[in-house]
């Protein structure tokens, strides 16, 4: 085994890309948070351990125009920066850099007049010292350059599958960083040495109460969405147009994005789990399945509901509707301190799996597949955030989402044909048990039923 007090080990880690603004907020989290990240992940790293972060590339959507650009949630977690073509060290042990003690370095993008006239304003060097709290700041161009330190003594450990990076000129000088990395000698990770995914997996899965402020705004975001959306679901309407009425009190009360890709589903398309093309029209009868979040300074609430597109529903739908609400408090219930994904999840499959028996859609015992997928995840900077499906701790942020779907040709009598239902809640486990983020969206038939009857934005607007 390496001697771990006579070299450096680096825990590196490459980000995909993904999409949000490059503005700064006051509103969410600061330079303060950030900092004490870092302390809180270098005070986990391995003894002489260097941990790598690079951010997001661009990434091209058509021609010469790209995504709206999202920074990595780690790289934003620790840093608070939203700008491309970045990287950042820090080190588990302070370096004499320069004539200063230092435990961490970024390298920015330069600043550019003509580039910024056209893409946006960058923080340059001093904007970073200035605005984000760093001491040790080079542009990217000087990477593993600048400051003179002997990388050259490093055996590093490599806990990533490093990929080529797509997107052209605009990101040349992460590929830089990138191709300068690898002409170091690069070693195996020691079995002995956790890698910075599950270090970072143990930081992030516990929210802070700074954290907790800006998801519960998510969530509530999200929530009052759905509100207004069950208020414009009407015969004649389309998919679409209710994705508009999500995304549109989205913006309307400060988030910056969509925490995922709006799913949107009426009629057999709500069996789909993932059903993202919302190209339906002039909806009339059946079913309309709404899985929309809001990112709140990159923070995602996740919340689902289902409900008639008559403002009514069928017998059929409603005895679907029901075990499905039954199953969703019977794993909210099960959301303690101690328990974890596997109880939570079979709590609410027994209520599922009892639930389509009595229906004699499935007999006693057999195995189906109207519920195929699992109970929920993790929620926070990622839509499926970081932490692992163990146990369950106070501070901890999850979904319970159980779903009943019945496509079309399903061995089953017609009537219950078409028939989707997921219902989705936000979960905080505190220390006596738990807190419901998202109860204040209805969810049970009674107060769906009575919301639908007001007027919604839709019907205001006199759309055709």
């Amino acid at each position: 085994m390496r001697n771990l007090n006579k070299s450096f080990i680096i825990l590196f880690f490459f980000f995909s890309s993904a999409s949000i603004g490059q503005s700064y907020f006051k509103d969410g989290l600061g330079a303060e948070f950030q900092k004490e990240r870092r302390e809180a992940l270098r005070k986990i790293m391995p003894e002489n351990s260097v941990a790598i972060f690079f951010n997001n590339p661009m990434k091209n959507r058509s021609n010469d125009t790209e995504f709206q650009y999202r920074p990595n949630s780690d790289f934003f977690y620790l840093t608070g920066f939203r700008e491309p073509n970045a990287a950042l060290i820090i080190f588990k042990n302070s370096r004499l850099v320069e004539g200063k003690q230092v435990n961490e370095i970024i390298y920015v993008q330069p600043r550019d007049p003509r580039k910024e006239q056209w893409d946006g304003e960058r923080l340059g060097i001093d904007g970073v010292k200035e605005k984000l709290g760093f001491e040790m700041v080079f542009l990217n161009s000087d990477f593993l350059k600048k400051p003179n330190l002997d990388w050259s003594k490093i055996n590093p450990i490599l806990s990533f599958n490093m990929g080529d990076i797509e997107g052209g000129a605009y990101n040349a000088p992460l590929k830089e960083m990138v191709a300068t990395l690898k002409g170091f000698s690069l070693s195996k990770e020691s079995p002995s040495s956790p890698s910075l995914d599950q270090l970072m997996n143990s930081l992030r899965v516990k929210k802070t109460a700074e954290e907790m402020a800006v998801l519960k705004r998510a969530i509530e975001i999200s929530g009052k969405a759905h509100i207004e959306a069950f208020k414009s679901v009407k015969p004649g309407v389309s998919e679409r147009a209710i994705q508009g009425v999500h995304e549109f009190v989205h913006k309307a009360m400060g988030a910056e994005s969509i925490g995922y890709n709006s799913i949107v589903g009426a009629g057999n398309n709500t069996t789909i789990l993932h059903y993202v093309d919302n190209h339906r029209t002039a909806l009339q009868d059946g079913l309309i399945l709404m899985d929309v979040g809001a990112e709140f300074r990159g923070y995602s609430g996740d919340i689902t509901r289902t409900v008639p597109v008559k403002g009514k529903f069928s017998p059929e739908e409603k005895a679907i509707y029901e075990i499905v609400l039954e199953a969703l408090e019977a794993g909210i219930s099960a959301c303690q301190p101690g328990s974890d994904f596997q109880r939570v999840g079979a709590a609410s499959r027994k209520v599922i799996d009892e639930g389509l028996v009595r229906l004699g859609l499935v007999k006693p015992g057999e195995k189906h597949t109207y519920f195929p997928h699992g109970i929920g995840h993790h929620l926070g900077l990622d839509v499926h955030d970081r932490g692992g499906y163990g146990k369950l701790e106070p501070g901890m942020v999850l979904t319970v989402e159980p779903g009943i779907y019945i496509p079309e040709g399903s061995p089953v009598d017609p009537k219950w044909w078409g028939i989707g239902v997921r219902i989705e809640d936000n979960i905080l486990i505190t220390e006596k048990g738990f807190e419901n983020l998202s109860a204040f969206v209805p969810k049970t038939v009674g107060e769906i039923e009575a919301l639908m009857q007001e007027e919604g934005i839709l019907q205001k607007l006199s759309l055709d």
